[in-house]
Formats: structure tokens, sequence, C-alpha cells
């Protein structure tokens, strides 16, 4: 589902695009953030595993810097979205990838999970807007796309954990990569995982030099992955063109 520049955008002009994406992402952004806390909750209630996340009510919590940034981006999204693709069926579904995308960035940078409710319905969504022969790829391409986003990681991540003896990746980041690869297909994910490794390696260094956060503390690799599907639905046909 790569989005393919065409020198132009599919809305009267940029600043109706602005509005429009502006005006999605603000009315969405309060429904997403309240299932960022919400979903969370009711998987630790049910695991029975911390109650720490479900002392208060997530529609009363305060809002935090992460959330501001949520909706900036979700904003930012939106405007991409209505610039590229237009508003109409294609847009609002190439909104809902952004928009799940972020959410789950979201989630894992603060619980560090990956919801099954959220990474698999995001891989079934993908599957089927390609069996519909939209978006792009063919069905094929895109269940492609998804195996190879699921093993590619998997296989390291069993080898390294025989090596070292400790779990280095979590399945929901297999999963989420699943997700994305069934959205963009095989040839989009070396690009994602690079950007994931980027970002996150950055993140790390800015966190230990700026927060004292120590190099060997888990690190989050869900928004990494996250900003890697997004970027390369944006601008995946940079690398095509090469």
């Amino acid at each position: 589902m790569l989005v393919t520049y065409q020198g132009n955008i599919n809305v009267s002009d940029l600043g109706m695009a602005m509005l429009v994406g502006i005006a999605v992402g603000l009315t969405s952004a309060v429904p997403l953030i309240w299932l960022s806390w919400k979903i969370p909750q009711q998987i630790f209630a049910q695991e029975c595993v911390t109650v720490c996340l479900a002392r208060s009510d997530p529609a009363i919590r305060a809002f935090s810097w992460q959330d501001a940034l949520f909706v900036v981006l979700l904003c930012a999204s939106a405007v991409g979205v209505a610039a590229t693709k237009g508003v109409d069926l294609e847009g609002l579904v190439t909104f809902y990838y952004c928009a799940v995308l972020l959410l789950l960035a979201r989630i894992d940078a603060r619980t560090y999970l990956l919801p099954d409710i959220l990474t698999l319905s995001l891989l079934w969504a993908g599957l089927l807007w390609h069996a519909a022969d939209r978006g792009g790829l063919s069905l094929v391409q895109s269940v492609w796309g998804a195996a190879a986003g699921y093993i590619i990681l998997w296989g390291p991540y069993v080898v390294l954990r025989g090596v070292w003896g400790k779990e280095v990746m979590g399945h929901g980041d297999f999963k989420l990569s699943a997700a994305i690869g069934a959205w963009l297909g095989c040839l989009a994910l070396p690009f994602v995982w690079l950007i994931a490794s980027g970002s996150s390696v950055l993140i790390a260094l800015i966190a230990h030099r700026l927060g004292g956060r120590r190099l060997r503390d888990p690190m989050p690799f869900g928004p990494g992955l996250a900003l890697g599907g997004i970027l390369m639905l944006f601008f995946g046909w940079l690398w095509s063109n090469i």
C-alpha cells in the first residue's frame, strides 16, 4: 500500500488538506488516547500482572507531553493522507493504518505491550484490503509481506535467545512487523527495520545522555517499527524510483 507520488494532491489545495487533516486528527485523538490507556488496563486486569496502571480512570488522567506528541503525529499523518490520497475510502483506510500504528507506538512506549487486538486486526485489515484489489499490492504480495515480516524477525530472536538465554524481542514486535508487511509488501520491510533500528538506538542514546537511562535497559521496538511503517507509506516511492 505504498503511497505513490504523482506530483500533485488529490484535494483542492494544500490548505484544504491541512484543514481536513488537522480536523480529523484532533477528532480521532480523544478516543485513541483513551484506548491507549484502556486496552493495557484490561490486559493487566485479565492477566493479574499488575494494577499500577488500573488505579484511575484513563479518561481523567493528566494530559502528558507524550499525549501531545501523539496528537501532533496523528494530525501530521492525517494531513499527509489527505494531501496524497484525498478524502475518500482509500484515504480513510490509509489513515486507519497510520492511526493504529501510532496507537500501538503509544501503548508500547508506556507499557512494553503490543496488544494482539490491535496488531492482528491491523494484519487482517491489510490482507483483506489487498484481497479487495485495493492499495497497489496483490493479495499474494500482501501475504508474502506478512510472512516475511514475522519470520525474518523471529529467526534472529530464536538464535539470540539460545545464545544469551534471555528474551531480546517480544512476540508483539513480530506481529506488528507482519502487519506492516501485509500493508506495504516485502520490499518495504528492510527499510522499515532499518528506520526502526536506527531510531531506537538514537532514542536510547538521547535518553542515556539527557535522562540518565542505562543503555542496558530494555527499549520498546514498537515505536520504531511504527515510525518505519508510516515513513515508508509516504516516502517509499523514493526508493522505488532509485
